[in-house]
């Protein structure tokens, strides 16, 4: 019997965790280059760039739709080379995606926790973040690095709570 109940409990925690259910104005996004399908609060505008790093330049790409009260919710990624994806551990490649994010936003980081994609049977490990600033959140963001490619989903200044979850929860990789 409790067995059942904490099944009922569960379930629609796991179904709603699987399909975020998008708010009326939003639209599910497809990056076909990208590789993912994320849900936003619009048309995103897209940019590439050059981004020099200690190992070189990345050409990074991303995605842009304003949110309500000012926010950006955001997805970038860029490819690393092979040679320097077998540099580093995947821990110590997502400590420097976390440590980047956190010096160039000028805030701090208010906890930090793991992050799993799920891509059919295949589980990629990545980082939740929440960075503040002046006593306010300024960011939460994840990051997954997935084979060579590394993504950060991001919602930048005062989004609510509620949007900022969903559009986190909505990031999935294309099949």
């Amino acid at each position: 019997m409790l067995g059942r109940i904490s099944l009922s409990l569960t379930l629609p925690l796991l179904l709603g965790a699987l399909q975020p259910e998008l708010p009326a104005t939003w639209k599910m996004v497809t990056s076909k280059d990208g590789g993912f399908k994320i849900g936003m609060p619009g048309k995103p505008a897209e940019s590439k760039r050059k981004v020099l790093t200690a190992t070189g330049h990345l050409d990074v790409t991303l995605l842009v739709a304003e949110g309500r009260n000012g926010a950006a919710f955001a997805i970038s990624y860029c490819d690393y080379s092979e040679d320097d994806v077998k540099k580093r551990d995947l821990e110590k490649r997502l400590d420097h995606a976390r440590d980047g994010a956190v010096s160039s936003s000028g805030g701090k980081l208010q906890s930090e926790r793991i992050a799993d994609l799920r891509d059919g049977d295949n589980l990629h490990r990545g980082r939740d973040l929440i960075i503040e600033k002046n006593g306010g959140i300024i960011a939460r963001m994840r990051i997954f690095l997935v084979g060579r490619r590394l993504y950060q989903v991001m919602v930048l200044g005062t989004a609510p709570t509620k949007e900022a979850g969903i559009f986190l929860d909505s990031f999935e990789l294309n099949k």
